[in-house]
């Protein structure tokens, strides 16, 4: 089971940070860019060591984390084009991000660590 939670973590990573490189707007400067990265990856970043690890607490607020994701990808579905193929991607990663921590979470004896 944490293959997979793993694994969706990664992917999730890996899907907001090409996005980000997709939709960057015409002529904007690497500076803006990496900094558009680091505003899309680095609220799932900190859970880094609550995913490898499996502390409960920090994949339950992970979910918290990836509801927000979800409500802007589920606003960007209304768009057109490859914002709304892209948002549309990201909402299917970010449920199964989501399904995948809460499985974990559900497994673990009641009151498993702290982050």
């Amino acid at each position: 089971m944490s293959f997979q939670l793993r694994l969706s973590y990664i992917s999730f990573l890996i899907f907001l940070m090409i996005s980000t490189l997709l939709l960057k707007p015409q002529n904007a400067p690497l500076s803006a860019i990496a900094i558009m990265m680091a505003i899309q990856t680095v609220p799932v970043l900190i859970f880094a060591y609550a995913v490898w690890h499996e502390k409960g607490n920090g994949l339950l607020t992970l979910t918290l984390i990836l509801l927000g994701y979800m409500g802007f990808a589920t606003m960007n579905c209304f768009a057109t084009g490859l914002t709304q193929i892209l948002a549309f991607m990201e909402l299917g990663l970010a449920s199964w991000l989501l399904i995948r921590c809460s499985k974990v979470v559900k497994a673990q004896p009641r009151g498993q660590g702290a982050l």
